[in-house]
């Protein structure tokens, strides 16, 4: 299983640095000492989003906007509904922007993302590319079709987009988080944690870019990093699953720490019951730490007709271990690879508890030779065979 990817990862926790609205008209102050065009500017963070679409509702209400103005508080107004995950109500006001002001930028990078999210990638990319031609200046602009270009594989323009997003605004914060990204994916794990630090230093108060570099870390083995910046994006954002996972499987691995670890899985299947791998790793912290097994109630909550319900399988004592491998065969073969390195592992830990060492060592063996490196089975793998020795 991927480290901080793939079903761990939060898919929908884009929260893009807004751009800047130019506002040519006179602003009137409201109550709470802030103009409604100031609260209107989309700026990302979607946790007041209902405020400042309400503000946006205000500005678009006043007669004296008209023109450019209107246009930009119909593309802020897009932004904090696709924020906010609504993509209906985000299109037509994006496409009211662009009717008004065609060179608003912003609503195109807007719109770009309504798109996106509605698996529409061929008028993503258009509304990307049409963003940048009225805006070549925007950091924006680039940022977001570099994302495009990593979620289609594309890692060479991808770097490329998010690398010339910095040079137009060396403070944007997310830009280097999504470039760590790319370099991870292609195993650069140095160049992603010095974009991580820059991100973080840029912004201390994303959740996200603590919860990836964390991951950098428990893939590099330092785990006592990795244990401090879970920890912190926990305290950011308390309830994601995923953040809990992976600090229990960085407090399994340094051992010592298992009742810790068994906490932090069981809070990700209260925040997330149907996670299979939550299950897993919960039940192997409660056999090391002496507490019966429950997972065969676990169960209940569970996918047993997708992966990983073989291994699961295995630990009801269902399949040999054998078994449990030989049904890691998806046609892709990337995912193939996975499910091998899973199956070996998992089985390894089961020999592992009960008791069966050189069964044990063996499979972990090949888990630790096979597990792609981002995968947190691969390190899991190398830290048991250190200890075992």
């Amino acid at each position: 299983m991927q480290a901080t990817e793939g079903r761990q990862m939060m898919r929908f926790s884009r929260l893009l640095a807004g751009l800047a609205t130019a506002w040519l008209l006179p602003q009137p102050a409201v109550a709470d000492g802030y103009s409604d065009f100031n609260q209107c500017k989309f700026i990302g963070e979607a946790s007041h989003a209902d405020q400042n679409i309400a503000a946006c509702d205000r500005v678009l209400a006043d007669p004296r906007v008209t023109g450019p103005d209107r246009a930009a508080a119909f593309s802020n107004r897009c932004g904090w509904w696709w924020a906010g995950k609504d993509l209906d109500r985000a299109l037509p006001d994006c496409n009211a922007a662009i009717q008004l002001d065609r060179f608003q930028a912003a609503a195109y990078v807007n719109r770009g993302n309504i798109y996106l999210n509605k698996g529409d990638v061929d008028r993503a990319f258009g509304d990307f590319n049409e963003a940048i031609r009225v805006d070549p200046g925007s950091a924006w602009a680039y940022s977001a079709r570099g994302e495009l270009y990593q979620s289609k594989g594309d890692a060479e323009h991808a770097l490329a987009d998010f690398s010339l997003s910095i040079r137009l605004d060396p403070n944007y914060a997310l830009a280097y988080f999504y470039r760590s990204q790319s370099y991870k994916g292609q195993g650069d794990f140095e160049r992603a944690l010095v974009d991580l630090d820059r991100s973080i230093r840029l912004d201390p108060n994303d959740a996200r870019a603590y919860f990836a570099r964390g991951g950098i870390f428990y893939i590099m083995g330092n785990q006592a990093g990795a244990l401090t910046d879970f920890t912190k994006s926990i305290k950011l954002a308390p309830d994601n699953a995923a953040a809990y996972f992976n600090r229990g499987v960085s407090y399994f691995v340094v051992g010592g720490r298992i009742a810790d670890a068994q906490a932090d899985f069981r809070r990700t299947t209260e925040l997330n019951p149907g996670d299979a791998y939550a299950a897993l790793w919960l039940d192997l912290a409660q056999r090391q730490n002496g507490v019966p097994s429950q997972l065969s109630e676990a169960v209940k909550r569970l996918d047993m007709n997708a992966w990983p319900a073989a291994i699961i399988r295995r630990f009801l004592g269902q399949l040999s271990a054998a078994q449990a491998i030989a049904a890691a065969r998806d046609p892709d073969p990337a995912t193939r690879l996975g499910e091998s390195c899973e199956a070996n592992f998992y089985s390894g830990e089961f020999a592992l508890q009960t008791g069966n060492k050189t069964e044990a060592q063996r499979l972990l063996r090949q888990a630790a030779s096979d597990c792609p490196r981002n995968f947190i089975e691969s390190t899991a793998a190398i830290a048991e065979l250190i200890a075992q020795r």
